[in-house]
């Protein structure tokens, strides 16, 4: 604990509105320690310099609010308050069981991090296959179980009343985004099935620091957005666009300014990483000109110039990653050949429907100049190997190591899985969002190219 001592040393230079995250990693082996902001109230994502297993750093914030730490894949939600102090220890080969918190917010965070773990004890097997009626009981009953645990946990603590708010909206939006999820799963519902939403408050700006109510809002105006076109009871399948521009009419009738600033944001930052930069100028005028908030302006930017690195034109970025025998493969020895590439998991669904597809895609190019190249993410090598070799053994197979941060993935902006990029016989990007292989489009433009 000596270099926890240390760093309390440095705290009489901080300011006041920062709130202090400092911590020791037993065995810790160099993954990735972030906060993160998965849905752009702020930097999405901070990293934090790890030295010898020890880190600091400060935060500033204006307000209590709910943040989440990660370590790798692994992760837990945070409360922070300014000026006050967090100290973390775990061990990096045992990240849950051996989890603690100390400093002035340890009662805090030790009674969200139980709630947390209880709230994540869903059956999805058993809600996705009962009926909508059923399923519903069964959150509700999670939902009323987590407020009763919070509450006996809670018992004679002196906790602040910020930090009950946040518990309980944390509880709240998760079962709200539940219900919205088993719902859109869902054909037929009753009328009232989303009667559920009269109780809460939609357009929460308090709330916007907790990921659980900035899911649920992202969910509700999808939700809103696909009521107005319609998809829900007609054989209308709106294009991304249509979809797009609809979502914005949406975001523009909410009341509140602070959510509609955030909202437009998201919508945009959303739109940019998983379309590109293609057809994206006329948003973003559109959102230069509606937007109220300067500090979205300067993080759409922020996002606008990073996309930019991957336009087409602009060297792909290299790498050199293992295939299945361990040896080492980088872009540049595919110098000569068009690429494409492919970033998947052998855990992740949407990867496994467009196996097929890439497979019978392989098959019908591999006498032409185009090289296969796919990149997965898994942590567990050996079922990476078994899966290739059984279900995928096709082109060039290579896995990056610390999952989404490692460094391919992280240069490719890659946004969701499966994702495929062309990359021309220069090395340079073609396609930073080419279509998938089950697509209508991805035939013609490889005969173009290669034409």
């Amino acid at each position: 604990m000596l270099g926890l001592a240390v760093m309390l040393l440095c705290s009489s230079c901080r300011d006041k509105r920062d709130v202090q995250i400092i911590g020791l990693i037993q065995n810790d082996d160099q993954t990735s320690l972030s906060i993160v902001d998965y849905f752009g109230t702020s930097e999405w994502k901070t990293d934090l310099d790890v030295q010898d297993g020890a880190f600091e750093m400060y935060l500033p914030l204006d307000n209590p609010s709910l943040k989440r730490l990660t370590y790798g894949s692994a992760w837990k939600d945070l409360y922070l308050e300014p000026g006050q102090t967090v100290e973390i220890t775990f061990d990096a080969q045992n990240f849950d069981s051996t989890f603690r918190f100390t400093g002035t917010l340890a009662t805090e965070n030790s009674l969200l991090d139980s709630v947390a773990t209880r709230l994540q004890n869903v059956d999805f097997s058993f809600v996705y296959t009962q009926p909508l009626d059923v399923a519903t009981a069964y959150i509700d009953s999670l939902h009323n179980d987590g407020k009763e645990y919070f509450i006996t946990l809670a018992g004679s603590h002196q906790i602040s009343a910020p930090f009950i708010q946040g518990v309980e909206d944390f509880i709240q939006y998760n079962a709200a985004t539940l219900k919205i999820i088993i719902g859109e799963r869902q054909d037929e519902k009753p009328d009232d099935y989303y009667r559920f939403l009269n109780e809460l408050t939609i357009e929460n700006a308090r709330a916007l620091d907790n990921h659980h109510y900035r899911m649920f809002f992202s969910m509700y105006v999808d939700m809103e957005t696909k009521k107005r076109l319609n998809i829900q009871n007609s054989a209308f399948d709106a294009s991304p666009d249509s979809f797009f521009e609809e979502k914005l009419k949406v975001i523009e009738d909410l009341d509140n300014e602070t959510v509609r600033s955030y909202a437009l944001f998201n919508a945009m930052n959303y739109y940019l990483m998983e379309h590109g930069l293609n057809d994206f100028e006329r948003h973003y005028d559109y959102f230069k000109e509606t937007n109220t908030d300067p500090y979205y302006d300067e993080q759409l930017r922020i996002a606008y110039e990073k996309k930019q690195r991957i336009a087409p034109g602009q060297p792909a970025p290299p790498f050199t990653l293992s295939d299945l025998d361990g040896n080492q493969v980088s872009l540049s020895d595919f110098k000569g050949q068009y690429v494409f590439l492919d970033f998947w998991q052998t855990l992740c669904s949407r990867s496994a429907r467009e196996l097929p597809h890439l497979l019978q895609l392989h098959s019908d190019y591999k006498e032409d100049n185009i090289a296969f190249v796919s990149i997965s993410i898994d942590e567990n090598k050996e079922n990476w190997i078994n899966y290739v070799k059984e279900n995928k053994n096709m082109g060039t197979s290579l896995r990056s190591e610390n999952y989404f941060d490692s460094k391919v993935y992280t240069d490719y902006q890659v946004f969701g899985l499966p994702t495929f990029i062309l990359i021309d016989p220069e090395g340079r990007i073609v396609d930073p969002k080419a279509p998938q292989p089950s697509s209508d489009e991805i035939r013609p433009e490889l005969d173009q190219l290669l034409r």
